[in-house]
Parts: structure tokens; sequence; C-alpha cells
């Protein structure tokens, strides 16, 4: 099975029918992420694949590991987390599924099923609402901006 990295897409005839894994390495710089307020911080992610093809459907399963840096709720600062960002998606040609909003379909196109998307997906899902770099954090001073957790101002603020 093959992935080009800077579309996470699978070419669907090096998919074999039944069921395969794969595990492949991903240079994180190659692959445009695009998550808001997230950028990747290990230079390598861990993407590990199940796969199982019957004649109209391609059922893609597992996870991305990886670091991501996100900035703190409250004072700013570079938090890095690490992610296990678990997928599943079905995709198909057949029309009869095609109406079903889980089902994506197909395209061939480009001959390829691309699971950018679902990563993407799993991965804002992984990453915290509200990140914290530490559950002490004092925050921003609401007046003068400085970090709390840095320094000491005159103003009397808790976060």
């Amino acid at each position: 099975m093959r992935l080009f990295e800077e579309t996470l897409s699978i070419p669907i005839n090096s998919i074999p029918r039944g069921n395969t894994s794969e595990t492949f390495t991903l240079e994180m710089k190659n692959v445009p992420w695009s998550i808001p307020g997230a950028s990747f911080s290990s230079q390598e992610g861990i993407l590990d694949l199940d796969i199982a093809r019957t004649e109209y459907e391609i059922i893609v399963k597992g996870f991305l590991e990886a670091d991501f840096t996100v900035e703190c709720a409250r004072c700013l600062a570079p938090v890095v987390f690490p992610v296990t960002a678990e997928i599943e998606r079905m995709y198909s040609w057949n029309p009869d599924m095609l109406s079903d909003p889980e089902v994506e379909p197909v395209s061939h196109n480009d001959g390829t099923v691309c699971i950018l998307h679902p990563v993407r997906e799993a991965i804002i899902f992984s990453l915290p609402a509200m990140p914290l770099c530490t559950e002490k954090c004092r925050g921003l001073c609401p007046r003068c901006g400085i970090n709390r957790n840095l320094e000491e101002c005159e103003h009397d603020f808790e976060a």
C-alpha cells in the first residue's frame, strides 16, 4: 500500500482486497495540516492504518501519533500536547450508499482515497478545548498584559 504524504491520499490500486495493515512514518512538515490555533511540533508522526476493501467499499481505521503545539488559554504560552488521533471512515463508490452521511464518496478521477480530512478532524478533537500550560497557570494580567506566571504586577486579579 502506498501513501502520498503531501495529501494523505492512498491510491486505490495499491489497496489489496480484504484486510491490510500498514504503519507509515510521516514527515509532519510535508502534510498541509491547516489546523486553526495548532501546529505540529514533532518532526515525524506515526500513522497506523487498518484498511478493509470490498468490491464497493474501503473502510479505513487507525490512528496518528504526533505532538502538536497550541497556545495556553490563559497566558498564551506555547504548550506541546502529545496527540493520538483515532480515525474511522468508510469510502464507497456504491451509489446506494452515497446518501449515507457517514460514507465518503470515492472519486475515480484521481484514483485515490484521501484521509487528510478525517485525520485532521481527529487531531482537532484530540486537542484540549481549553489548553493550559499548567493547572495553576495565572494567565495574563487583564490591565497591563504581563504574564503573571513570570512576573508580578501591581494589579490584583486571579485567573
